[in-house]
């Protein structure tokens, strides 16, 4: 009987764990891409309502209305009309000649009439 309450106990205590968990880092396992990174800065601009904000977000994966993983872009929008001015570094991507580049890198090529 002894091995059933510790289950049980077990089992109860489980629930409870997650509750307690820290948001941030249960949204930051839900994120995908450059999240981490939106995360951050967003972080750096308001870290109040970026706890908000992932409190909001994880009970809302838990109860499944919303779908984990979350994009780093669908993130960013959030927090943007949230009236967050978080930036991220962007570049753009070429394959050329099966090499991917940065396009800086690419347009300074052609413009010097290198590869």
């Amino acid at each position: 009987m002894s091995e059933f309450a510790r289950q049980r106990d077990t089992a109860e205590a489980e629930p409870r764990k997650a509750q307690q968990e820290d948001p941030l880092e249960e949204l930051r396992r839900n994120i995908q891409g450059r999240g981490e990174e939106v995360m951050d800065a967003a972080m750096a601009e308001n870290p109040e309502l970026v706890r908000q904000v992932a409190s909001a977000l994880v009970k809302a994966i838990r109860e499944g209305k919303v779908e984990a993983p979350l994009e780093a872009g669908d993130l960013l929008i959030l927090f943007r009309r949230l009236g967050l001015k978080v930036k991220v570094e962007s570049r753009l991507m070429v394959e050329k000649k099966g090499e991917i580049k940065d396009l800086r890198k690419v347009l300074e090529e052609s413009w010097r009439g290198g590869p």
